[in-house]
């Protein structure tokens, strides 16, 4: 499956989405509930798809041209659907690879192996790889123009690291601190196992503070603070 380009009016904003919701989600409505035209250049059929549908069956079509047999082009469509939370929001893994792209501008590969599993890095035989930007902008040559009409903010990448600090459940406490006005490092509070070695826990980090607490007597657990630059 390819796609031809879509006229001036594919993906324009409207009055139809719904009122009071984040610049974020307006724009996952419509990619997800907004229907474009385009053309199977397989069979020169017309059809109706969602733009991350569009996206999606164009990443499946890629893959069978790889020769995927269907086992694994079921499975890559799979792992594309997983839902994860993101800032408190569920979407797919592709809804999130797109919004990379879309929001934050970031050069996004879709990488997965003969067997159609997802992998995170090139190395290995048999790696198909799908440059993300690059099929957007031939799928949907205005939806760059359209982002920008919802005025989305990308977030920095300090930002970002700072967010996945604060998401990560093995610190129960989170500092963040600003140099002149700007993110500069966190602080990440941590509970211990008491049984594990104090060596072991200094390897795990370069700049960290640790300390022992107490309870009627006995140690309880271990605590460490560590600091990472952001």
């Amino acid at each position: 499956m390819k796609f031809t380009k879509r006229t001036n009016r594919t993906m324009k904003s409207n009055n139809h989405i719904v009122t009071g919701q984040s610049p974020l989600e307006q724009l996952l409505f419509c990619l997800r509930n907004k229907k474009v035209d385009c053309v199977l250049l397989s069979s020169d059929q017309n059809v109706s798809l969602s733009f991350i549908d569009g996206i999606n069956e164009a990443i499946l079509f890629q893959a069978s041209d790889f020769n995927l047999n269907q086992t694994a082009v079921q499975k890559l469509s799979s792992s594309l659907n997983e839902q994860t939370n993101r800032n408190g929001i569920w979407l797919s893994y592709l809804e999130s690879r797109v919004l990379d792209v879309l929001v934050n501008d970031k050069s996004i590969l879709i990488t997965f192996d003969k067997s159609g599993k997802l992998i995170e890095s090139l190395h290995g035989i048999g790696c198909f790889v799908i440059h993300l930007a690059e099929l957007i902008k031939r799928a949907f040559p205005g939806i760059y123009h359209w982002v920008k009409e919802l005025n989305l903010i990308a977030i920095e990448q300090k930002e970002s690291k700072a967010l996945d600090f604060i998401q990560n459940k093995n610190y129960h406490s989170v500092k963040v601190i600003k140099r002149k006005g700007q993110l500069d490092r966190v602080e990440c509070e941590e509970k211990m196992p008491i049984d594990k070695r104090v060596i072991d826990i200094m390897r795990d980090a370069a700049f960290q503070s640790i300390s022992i607490n107490q309870e009627d007597g006995k140690a309880v657990h271990i605590n460490r603070v560590v600091k990472q630059k952001l």
